[in-house]
């Protein structure tokens, strides 16, 4: 029975052994196939020994583990579970292998549409569904993420994208390097981003708008029924209603703008803390 999770459910999660119980590390990210659209296991981040000797990280297959009580547990005692063993029943070689997130997502004409910030995929077969990608910009906490359908996704393609640097050689010229992009169908420029937090703060100030209306009106109708001398105070009161709403939704706009500012500073050091991890 296919059941469709997320990359994002299983990032940071905690690896237990089957056979002793005790903590392995934790997952790191998830690994796809070198050309197919799917996905093989996670690479789990060891902790250093003594905290002074690093440790390699573990490569486990998607049939090499069960879930429980929000736990991987791996199965150690299977050689076919992890790393050599693992990527041998899988038949793919290693260092083809790809993580697509943090991956440029690009249409076959060569758009760029953002990075890959997490992947669906179906747990038993590893088959991807849709990838969400955002901008990585300042902009992405307004404008939200664009979401792909797995129809639409092609694959991992060298040639174009992001200089990929191999694991032991970074530090050299990009022109060096080859490079490599999540294709999508060039369809996928016609999906809407959403989730941005600008649609919701248009949503809220149209919805302001017609209440600061509303409350105009409904003054207005109170100054008809009134005297002359009660007039001057209930349109006072209607005016104070539209300023307090229009007071409302200028203050959304300057706290988006503080968390756009926040988000752009939290891609640049995501970034910084993955290349570092890589070299």
């Amino acid at each position: 029975m296919s059941r469709q999770v997320s990359t994002k459910d299983f990032i940071g999660l905690k690896a237990v052994s089957a056979s002793k119980g005790k903590k392995i590390g934790k997952v790191r990210n998830a690994v796809f196939h070198p050309s197919e659209r799917r996905c093989l296991g996670f690479i789990i981040k060891r902790p250093d020994a003594a905290l002074m000797f690093h440790r390699k990280d573990l490569f486990v297959s998607l049939d090499g583990f069960h879930m429980a009580d929000g736990e991987l547990v791996v199965h150690d005692d299977d050689p076919t579970a992890t790393d050599r063993g693992a990527v041998k029943a899988l038949g793919v070689v290693w260092d083809r292998c790809v993580i697509w997130v943090g991956m440029p997502l690009m249409t076959k004409s060569g758009e760029f549409l953002g990075y890959v910030s997490s992947v669906s995929f179906d747990q038993m077969t590893g088959e991807v569904g849709d990838v969400t990608a955002e901008s990585g910009a300042a902009s992405d906490a307004l404008l939200g993420k664009r979401v792909v359908p797995g129809g639409f996704v092609k694959g991992f393609r060298m040639g174009q994208g992001m200089a990929l640097a191999p694991v032991g050689q970074a530090g050299g010229s990009e022109e060096e390097m080859p490079k490599g992009a999540i294709m999508v169908a060039d369809e996928a420029l016609q999906i809407t981003a959403e989730g941005g937090a600008a649609a919701a703060a248009g949503k809220a100030t149209a919805i302001a708008s017609h209440k600061a209306k509303k409350t105009v009106v409904r003054a207005k109708k109170v100054v008809g029924e009134q005297t002359e001398k009660a007039r001057p105070a209930a349109e006072k009161a209607a005016k104070k209603a539209g300023e307090a709403v229009e007071a409302g939704s200028f203050a959304v706009g300057k706290q988006l703008g503080k968390a756009s500012g926040m988000f752009a500073a939290f891609k640049e050091e995501y970034n910084k803390a993955v290349h570092d991890e890589d070299e």
